[in-house]
């Protein structure tokens, strides 16, 4: 009897750990989306990287679960954040930007990342020489902005132009790609291009006063994280007085006068698409080729445009993707 007792409390307890593994197997996966502090296109992003996903037929919440987290702007809360990340388990990590992607790619190699909009993952140290070579189980899509088209846009709006100011941060990667393009379309086009370099937040509006009073005909806010979370100072100290050009939609919304920039929600779709590779192919994130951003939508502030008295040629209008009034 003590036997058949044994074999049964044994078989009870085989029972229980095998429901308890079928239960943890149909447990969903779970991703887990990371920014270092809130911006518009890293919302743009989250936005289309949800809806990415139940476009290819995934329920939110049933099929996978996803989870976001921001260090809010503060380096200390985000870098424990990424900590606790990286010794979690959840089935991909999505970064948004370049100082996620390095933050969390120097703490776990293992793990499957995947980066959103990256301007240029080889310089941000992600991949080596190329985009086919990762350094670590990392994949996304760049987007780098197009520039000559931007500027084409501006010549446009401003055939007279001659001098553009720009403010960006000397330690961010991104920024310095974006300038040294901006450099590139300036001298083609004879344009001046001032430069006005920061730390952080607190001193953008002593570089803004500074860029004006060197009489600047246009500011361009780059692709540097520093001057866009400023975008609402820049924004009031330059209001009806000189035109804001950037690369974000959602700042142009907000009183820049245009862009032609990328679609970060149809960016954050195909941030879905790697990720469904991983879940339902069972692929690892440097199996994925990395995605870029073809090409960019024009995006006009009429009521910006009216106020400084720029008139926007019909041509423009007609082939915007979206019109602010």
């Amino acid at each position: 009897m003590k036997i058949i007792s044994t074999v049964i409390l044994f078989l009870f307890a085989s029972l229980l750990f095998l429901n308890s593994c079928q239960n943890k197997s149909k447990q969903p996966p779970r991703i887990v989306i990371i920014q270092d502090k809130p911006q518009e296109w890293a919302d743009a992003l989250k936005l289309g990287f949800t809806e990415g996903l139940i476009e290819l037929g995934l329920d939110v919440g049933k099929d996978v679960i996803i989870i976001s987290r921001s260090g809010s702007g503060d380096q200390m809360t985000f870098t424990n954040i990424a900590q606790t990340i990286s010794k979690s388990d959840y089935q991909i990590i999505y970064t948004l930007g370049t100082q996620s992607s390095q933050e969390l790619l120097n703490l776990t190699k293992e793990k499957n990342i995947i980066f959103g909009a990256v301007t240029d993952p080889i310089k941000a140290g992600l991949f080596k020489n190329n985009l086919q070579t990762p350094l670590g189980n990392i994949t996304g899509s760049q987007d780098l902005w197009p520039y000559s088209a931007q500027f084409d846009l501006i010549k446009q709006l401003l055939p007279n132009i001659k001098k553009i100011g720009v403010i960006y941060s000397s330690s961010e990667i991104n920024s310095q790609v974006s300038i040294d393009f901006i450099k590139i379309e300036c001298k083609k086009r004879n344009i001046i291009l001032e430069e006005k370099t920061v730390i952080n937040e607190s001193e953008v509006i002593t570089a803004v006063n500074a860029l004006i009073n060197q009489k600047i005909d246009l500011l361009f806010i780059p692709a540097d994280n520093t001057a866009q979370t400023s975008s609402s100072v820049i924004l009031n100290a330059c209001q009806n007085k000189i035109p804001v050009f950037t690369g974000i939609s959602g700042i142009v919304e907000n009183g820049a006068i245009a862009t032609v920039g990328t679609n970060y929600f149809e960016l954050g779709k195909v941030n879905a698409k790697q990720a469904f590779q991983i879940i339902k192919n069972n692929k690892l994130a440097k199996e994925i080729p990395v995605a870029i951003a073809e090409k960019g939508d024009i995006y006009i502030n009429l009521k910006v445009a009216k106020q400084l008295g720029i008139p926007i040629p019909e041509e423009i209008i007609k082939t915007a993707f979206k019109i602010y009034n």
